[in-house]
């Protein structure tokens, strides 16, 4: 758990919005980040079930993990080969970094507003660290229930 956003998160610099009631429903679920099978499972990071314990339920959730997961990179992709700013490593506070995606964000959907969305689709690579992570322990409790509630949702409401 090396990375700046991890330390943020951890030390309460960084906070999610409270929990919400999640679409069509009247149940309540805390927001989370998305990953994938390298990083651990936390409260606050939904990654998808082992593959060697995968029932229906489970197998749906880690579908619907992997389609919101690649929804969120294509969107990240268009930005990237856009606002080639987001390219680098931001060199400024927390605070001005957050309002400059922000800010790229509304100046990216205004340009879509006015010429249309297919204009800016174009194939993006983007290259991705590796990360691995050793878990240590039992999976905590919490995160585990927190991703029981998701894969519950997602049988009912999948994508």
């Amino acid at each position: 758990m090396a990375s700046d956003l991890f330390s943020f998160i951890d030390g309460k610099r960084i906070s999610f919005p409270e929990p919400d009631f999640l679409p069509h429903s009247n149940v309540t679920a805390q927001y989370v980040m998305l990953g994938d099978e390298a990083y651990p499972l936390l409260p606050y990071l939904m990654k998808p079930y082992e593959c060697n314990s995968l029932t229906d339920r489970r197998r749906n959730f880690n579908e619907s993990l992997s389609t919101a997961r690649k929804t969120v990179e294509c969107a990240f992709g268009i930005l990237y080969s856009k606002w080639r700013i987001i390219s680098k490593a931001t060199e400024t506070e927390v605070e001005l970094a957050d309002k400059t995606v922000k800010c790229i964000c509304v100046l990216h959907n205004t340009i879509i507003e006015k010429e249309g969305f297919e204009r800016h689709l174009i194939d993006v690579t983007v290259q991705s660290k590796s990360v691995a992570w050793q878990r240590q322990g039992r999976l905590p409790t919490k995160a585990k229930n927190i991703r029981g509630l998701f894969s519950l949702y997602m049988e009912k409401y999948p994508l």
